[in-house]
């Protein structure tokens, strides 16, 4: 078939982004639209193609009686994304089938990056600099033999894993910083997830192991964003985290206050000890001189 622009742009928004549903799609590539009747078509057209695949299982709707299905790239999509944009770091993205356990807490993630990136165009003083996806290519470049995930295996015995669901980098007056992302469903109690994550994110950060995925931080230190479902999980979880093993890492953030307007300046995260404070601190502005 031929390939318009609109469809590399729907191609490579699957790049970035994994898995999405056709809601997700349209409001990333097409928000014009009145509605999605020709979106789908499109998107039937791409399948047909070879280039899209939609999975088996649908998501369930958060709010809703309604379920949605999800879609994902082929490896033919990765070849022509490589070729229409003279980019071979787009061989490297992963056309694996996302495990239909899991298909939930990937939509969810797209949520998540979806609010944070709005919330990027709301400013200007901070950028996201970079995003890693749980199953994405850390080191594109490299060849295959060498190339690592954010998963990180840290020892064998005791076995001690690390592995962050996403994360990014935010630059600000200069300095560059490492947040890794854990989206909360719900489906584990806040003593069980305090107990089962907080050791190997403990150790990446007395090893410096955030350097190794992202390279060009500025700083020793990085931040865990625990983006859960309600206020309860969010304060339960963060009294979990007390007690465990390099708890200073860890901010919880209840899913019902993160939105653009909210993410960068108002006091929506929460710490272990129970502090409420924004992510990034506005410029004290000298009255002196003001």
């Amino acid at each position: 078939m031929p390939v318009t622009e609109a469809d590399i742009q729907i191609l490579a928004t699957l790049a970035r982004y994994y898995v999405l549903t056709r809601e997700q799609i349209q409001r990333l590539c097409a928000p014009h639209l009145a509605s999605g009747r020709s979106l789908r078509k499109r998107l039937t057209k791409l399948r047909q193609a070879g280039y899209l695949t939609k999975h088996a299982m649908q998501v369930t709707l958060p709010g809703t009686n309604g379920a949605a299905p999800v879609y994902y790239l082929t490896k033919p999509a990765t070849e022509l994304l490589a070729s229409y944009y003279d980019d071979e770091t787009y061989l490297a993205v992963s056309t694996r089938q996302p495990r239909a356990d899991r298909l939930n807490h990937w939509i969810a993630m797209n949520k998540t990056r979806m609010v944070i990136e709005q919330g990027m165009l709301l400013q200007s003083e901070v950028k996201l600099e970079h995003w890693i996806n749980e199953w994405e290519t850390v080191n594109k470049t490299d060849h295959v033999k060498e190339q690592f995930y954010l998963q990180t295996k840290l020892s064998d015995q005791p076995p001690l894993s690390c592995s962050p669901d996403a994360g990014f980098v935010l630059s600000l007056r200069g300095h560059k910083k490492v947040f890794y992302l854990e989206q909360d469903l719900g489906t584990s109690s806040p003593k069980q997830i305090a107990a089962r994550k907080t050791k190997g994110y403990a150790e990446l950060a007395n090893r410096g192991l955030h350097r190794k995925h992202f390279p060009e931080t500025t700083l020793g230190v990085f931040s865990v964003l625990f983006v859960t479902t309600n206020a309860y999980r969010c304060k339960t979880t963060a009294e979990k985290l007390r007690t465990r093993p390099r708890p200073d890492l860890w901010l919880c953030i209840d899913q019902r206050e993160l939105t653009p307007e909210t993410f960068l300046y108002e006091p929506i995260t929460l710490n272990c000890q129970g502090e409420r404070a924004p992510l990034v601190k506005p410029l004290e502005v000298n009255k002196e001189n003001s």
